[in-house]
């Protein structure tokens, strides 16, 4: 293995190339999706490119076309197939026509829009001067320092994301009791980046009410798309994982209580950056089984991988580095291939995969899971474009569709 600082090195010169893989994929979205997916990625690559020569060649017009292409994916890419979105906003118009406004429940940690705008204004020099220090302090310790500086307590990152990391009961996501007609199963969720903890809550009650099971949440807190957009960084490539390290040791560590019980089934349910902590909560787990973590018995390691067997595990718009289903008892990764997010993990080239190295010098790897790709659709968030499609008949080969959401239709309609 070569030393730390050189596989560093090759984790951000590989992370760059990456980049730069993901934007070329991008650029094929559009005509994947004019053709519904049903043509090879390579020719779509070839009219791709000839679109772009026609548009710079032609008609001179090569940056208006490559800035038009990027909104696109961008704008698409994250709210949703074009054709859908106008659908929905039109059903939305329909029905505040004829019902009443509903009361949103309150929620303790809300705060007046004018204020949080205020503060984040405010924070905007602290925040650029803290990551300047951060990074700093960052690179002294990863090239002078001893392995396993990097996982240590840093002042300045703890002050950037400042927000902590919870997980929450079902009293506390529901507000109440909750009737659970499965209490031999444990449903946890993990949400993704910009998810406030009263949105958070709202896809654990939208989970409960699909699939008929209570759900607990692990929040992941945001601190600003920024800082998210950094703290997934963190948690996929290994570079500068100070900010990553806190969400993946709360959930390595609940799911480690957890699996001791008396449960038949644990149930993960992750949504982008959410798919980043879980994947490397499972790969640490794989780690302890496979005896690359020191300080466990033998007796221990077999008791791991035991409770492994207890996971199903969904992952929607996987962006991960790692994820396998080795040791768990079925693994599922669900993209829409239009995804602006799931490209830099689920959905990136298959044969690219092994170039994009992380700091412990591994490649983009899922493994031993269950591929669910709607390949003509577009779009990120977890219900408008995935888990709310499955009433649409979207991605009905998964087990969420087939066994828990139609196993609930059935038992209603008897």
């Amino acid at each position: 293995m070569p030393p730390i600082p050189i596989l560093r090195g090759i984790a951000l010169v590989t992370s760059v190339m990456g980049l730069l893989i993901v934007v070329a994929g991008i650029s094929t979205q559009p005509t994947m999706s004019f053709f519904f997916g049903k043509i090879p990625s390579t020719l779509a690559w070839i009219i791709t490119c000839g679109a772009f020569y026609y548009a710079h060649a032609v008609r001179n017009v090569g940056v208006v076309y490559l800035l038009g292409l990027l909104v696109l994916c961008i704008v698409f890419g994250v709210i949703g197939t074009p054709g859908w979105i106008f659908a929905k906003l039109f059903k939305k118009k329909k029905q505040s026509t004829k019902s009443s406004p509903s009361v949103e429940e309150p929620d303790e940690e809300d705060e007046d829009w004018v204020d949080k705008i205020q503060k984040t204004i405010l924070r905007i020099p602290v925040r650029i001067i803290l990551v300047q220090l951060a990074i700093l302090e960052t690179v002294f310790n990863s090239m002078v320092l001893r392995e396993g500086a990097l996982e240590t307590e840093s002042w300045f990152w703890d002050k950037l994301f400042e927000k902590r990391e919870k997980f929450y009961d079902y009293e506390e996501v529901y507000g109440k009791r909750v009737q659970n007609n499965y209490p031999e199963e444990l449903w946890i969720f993990v949400n993704g980046i910009t998810t406030e903890l009263r949105t958070a809550k709202k896809h654990c009650k939208r989970l409960n009410k699909m699939f008929g099971r209570p759900v607990k949440l692990l929040h992941n807190p945001t601190n600003g798309i920024v800082l998210d957009l950094m703290e997934c960084a963190m948690g996929k490539t290994g570079l500068l994982r100070h900010g990553s390290t806190r969400p993946r040791e709360l959930l390595k560590k609940v799911l480690s209580e957890e699996m001791k019980k008396e449960y038949k089934k644990i149930v993960l349910v992750a949504h982008s950056q959410g798919t980043i902590i879980a994947g490397n909560v499972i790969a640490d787990f794989s780690d302890i089984i496979e005896g690359f973590t020191n300080g466990y018995t033998k007796e221990e390691r077999e008791t791991v991988e035991k409770n492994m067997r207890k996971f199903e595990v969904y992952i929607v718009s996987g962006c991960a580095h790692h994820m396998t289903g080795k040791y768990v008892s079925h693994l599922e990764c669900i993209s829409n291939r239009g995804d602006l997010i799931a490209i830099f993990g689920h959905m990136f080239p298959k044969i690219l995969r092994p170039i994009w190295r992380n700091t412990w010098n591994k490649g983009i790897l899922y493994e031993f899971c269950k591929d669910h790709i709607e390949n003509s659709k577009w779009g990120h968030f977890i219900f408008d474009a995935y888990l709310g499609q499955i009433k649409n008949g979207l991605f009905s080969e998964s087990k969420l569709a087939e066994y828990y959401h139609l196993k609930k239709r059935q038992e209603k309609e008897k």
